[in-house]
């Protein structure tokens, strides 16, 4: 990462943290190199595909199972394709983005979903709506990254687990501004928190996921990873003591994680 491209860096994240909101730099996604949030209502095929042929991998299926999907975003999108797959329910938790009830409809419409599998559907807004044990299969994809209170998160998704239950998380560790996918590990904690951070991109890694769920009493495989070894090589020299001390595992840049409770 040349002093160019870090002057654009910085720049842009000064930028979005100080004067941009979510909305607007949605809208300016098309430009600027920064994370869309909303990539469930484009095509949220995809996204059900992806969850589908992951669980394939870890021995893993839906059918017939009561599944929550942890951040469904302003729409149940994904969360209908999840029923049309084989699940016998679907509960769509998003903590942050309000319900969209005229866009979920309009997506109901486009991907031609059938009423008996939108009353498989249900929405919360936070775990404390969902019951104690009434979870067979937990999901979430890009999700993890931006949660903070890793302990009380995976503590909430072992109480609704049912003692059998399994959850899978799709993880991406890149930088948000895809154009620097590594960019973020070379600035000191401080410095990252006060100026730079967006609010949601704690910058966790693998090893903190796996840490945090080993803590919270969760066995943990990693049914795949993937790490971008050529942009990893151009920040490595410049990467902060923390996470030059992780070596090689902090250029892993997206990972699925099968995890169930530990006996």
């Amino acid at each position: 990462m040349n002093r160019l491209s870090r002057c654009e860096y910085v720049a842009l994240r000064l930028v979005r943290r100080f004067v941009f909101n979510e909305r607007t730099a949605n809208r300016l996604s098309r430009w600027l190199p920064y994370y869309r949030s909303s990539v469930n209502e484009s095509a949220p095929g995809n996204i059900v595909a992806s969850y589908v042929d992951a669980l394939a991998q870890a021995g893993h299926g839906l059918n017939g199972l009561r599944v929550a999907e942890i951040g469904a975003g302003r729409t149940n999108a994904v969360a209908y394709g999840l029923a049309a797959a084989g699940a016998s329910s679907v509960v769509a938790m998003e903590p942050f983005a309000p319900y969209d009830r005229e866009l979920d409809h309009a997506l109901m419409h486009r991907f031609d979903v059938a009423e008996s599998t939108a009353a498989r559907v249900a929405r919360a807004t936070g775990f404390d709506e969902i019951p104690d044990g009434s979870v067979d299969l937990l999901l979430s994809n890009s999700v993890l990254e931006h949660v903070t209170d890793l302990g009380t998160f995976f503590r909430d998704c072992r109480r609704v687990l049912s003692p059998d239950g399994v959850m899978l998380h799709q993880i991406d560790y890149r930088d948000h501004f895809f154009k620097y996918p590594y960019a973020f590990l070379t600035f000191r904690d401080d410095t990252w928190r006060r100026w730079l951070d967006p609010g949601d991109l704690p910058r966790w890694r693998l090893d903190d996921h796996l840490g945090a769920l080993s803590a919270a009493g969760f066995d943990t495989s990693i049914v795949r990873s993937e790490s971008l070894a050529q942009d990893f090589a151009r920040v490595q020299d410049r990467l902060t003591e923390r996470f030059a001390a992780m070596g090689e595992r902090a250029a892993v840049s997206s990972a699925v994680l099968v995890a169930r409770c530990s006996p």
